[in-house]
C-alpha cells in the first residue's frame, strides 16, 4: 500500500506528477527516491491510519451488531422475544439485514474518526509536510519528514490559538471523508455479512 497512497497523493498535490497514471507515476517515484525508500517511506504513517481504521471497522461492527441482536432476543415474556415479534410480521432476512446496515453506519463513522488523524498524517508525509515545498530542491523532497515530526507540524499550526485547535488540525477534511469513506465501509461491511449468511454462517453479532 506504500507507494501505491504516495503515488495517489502525489498525483493530486505535486504538478510534476500531474497526468501520469498509476505505473507511470511509480515510475516517477523509484526514479526519484529509490526502490527501497519508495516501498518504506511513510510506513509509520501508513500504520498510524490503517491500524485504527481496520480496529474501528471490524470491532465495532461487530460488537455493534451484537449489542442490537441483545435487545432484539432480550426475552418480553416467558415466550417470546421482540425479534420473534417483529418477524411475525417482516421478513427474518430482512431483519438481519436492517442489523448489518446500521451496525455498519455506526462501524463506518468510528473507522473515520479512528484514522482521520492518520490519514492527515499521511497525505502530510507524502506531500512533503510543508507548505514551502514547491521551493525545496528535489533531493530534499525525496527526503520524507518522520511520524513525530509530520504530527508536530500539523499540531502547531493552530496550536498557538489552544490545544484544541492544534488537534483540530488532525481532522481537517473529516465531513468529506465520512460521506466518501462511510459509504464505501457501510457497503463492504453489508455485502461482507450477506456472503457469511450465504455460506451458511450466521449473521455477525447472532450468535
Amino acid at each position: 500500500l506504500v507507494p501505491m497512497e504516495s503515488t495517489r497523493i502525489r498525483m493530486v498535490t505535486d504538478p510534476s506528477f500531474e497526468g501520469l497514471g498509476l505505473m507511470s507515476g511509480l515510475a516517477q517515484l523509484v526514479k526519484e527516491a529509490g526502490l527501497v525508500q519508495t516501498l518504506t517511506v511513510g510506513l509509520g504513517a501508513m500504520l498510524a491510519k490503517q491500524v485504527p481504521y481496520t480496529f474501528g471497522k471490524q470491532v465495532s461492527f461487530d460488537v455493534v451488531a451484537k449489542f442490537l441482536y441483545g435487545i432484539l432476543d432480550e426475552p418480553r415474556n416467558a415466550a417470546t422475544t421482540l425479534r420473534k415479534s417483529i418477524s411475525k410480521s417482516i421478513s427474518p432476512e430482512f431483519v438481519k439485514w436492517t442489523v448489518s446496515v446500521l451496525s455498519a453506519m455506526v462501524a463506518s463513522v468510528m473507522a473515520c474518526l479512528l484514522s482521520q488523524p492518520g490519514d492527515v498524517i499521511l497525505t502530510e508525509t507524502y506531500k512533503g509536510g510543508s507548505d514551502n515545498n514547491n521551493a525545496k530542491s528535489k533531493a530534499e523532497t525525496t527526503k520524507k519528514p518522520g511520524l513525530g515530526e509530520v504530527a508536530s507540524t500539523i499540531y502547531h499550526r493552530h496550536s498557538d490559538q489552544g490545544v484544541l485547535p492544534g488537534l483540530s488540525g488532525f481532522y481537517t477534511g473529516l465531513y468529506a471523508r465520512l460521506v466518501h469513506v462511510g459509504m464505501i465501509i457501510t457497503s463492504q461491511l453489508v455485502i461482507y455479512d450477506l456472503v457469511k449468511q450465504l455460506l451458511g454462517l450466521p449473521a455477525t453479532g447472532s450468535h
